[in-house]
């Protein structure tokens, strides 16, 4: 008979990342999965010529370690990494009038917004400059300490009092329209 310390249910990435971090600190794990293949929503699929993505996209920010991307920073806690392939442009948006490059480069983004709306790549630029700045502000709180419970309002002041601070003047713009 088999003997394990935790059975997980799904190979998806919650899944992979619950039962890595298990086995990380010496548990032994069975993962139990129903699809012929790991990884869940992280697959793909092809229809008429076009290549989507069934599920939520956690691959932008792989290649930075020091990215707020979570599976980067579980990856890191693991002493983990992956050999990344940089792709630019990440995707196309298709429309009547014509194909929409997505380039990961936000200069050249904003470029070709520009060619169909010069307006929206001023509101493009409005967008990033305040995400930049809730960046800049969101680094030094670890995404993999966030929860959506009350009791996690004590330890993120104790720990990380002096960055919530820094969110202060920023709150007014987490309602604001940038267009």
């Amino acid at each position: 008979m088999l003997k394990v310390d935790a059975i997980v249910i799904g190979s998806g990435i919650g899944g992979l990342v619950t039962a890595a971090m298990l086995a990380r600190y010496g548990k032994r794990v069975l993962i139990c999965e129903s699809h012929t293949l790991p990884g869940g929503a992280a697959h793909s699929f092809s229809r008429q010529g076009f290549h989507f993505d069934s599920g939520p996209s956690f691959y932008c920010g792989l290649a930075d370690p020091t990215s707020l991307n979570p599976l980067t920073q579980v990856l890191t806690l693991l002493g983990e990494s992956l050999e990344t392939i940089p792709y630019d442009p990440l995707g196309h948006y298709h429309f009547p009038e014509g194909t929409f490059p997505i380039y990961g480069n936000s200069e050249k983004y904003r470029e070709t917004i520009a060619q169909i709306t010069p307006r929206g790549a001023e509101e493009f630029a409005r967008l990033e400059r305040l995400f930049l700045e809730l960046y800049a502000a969101m680094r030094e709180i670890p995404t993999i300490v966030l929860r959506s419970d009350w009791q996690l309002i004590p330890l993120l002041i104790g720990r990380y009092g002096r960055s919530l601070l820094k969110f202060l003047p920023l709150l007014g713009m987490l309602q604001s329209s940038v267009g």
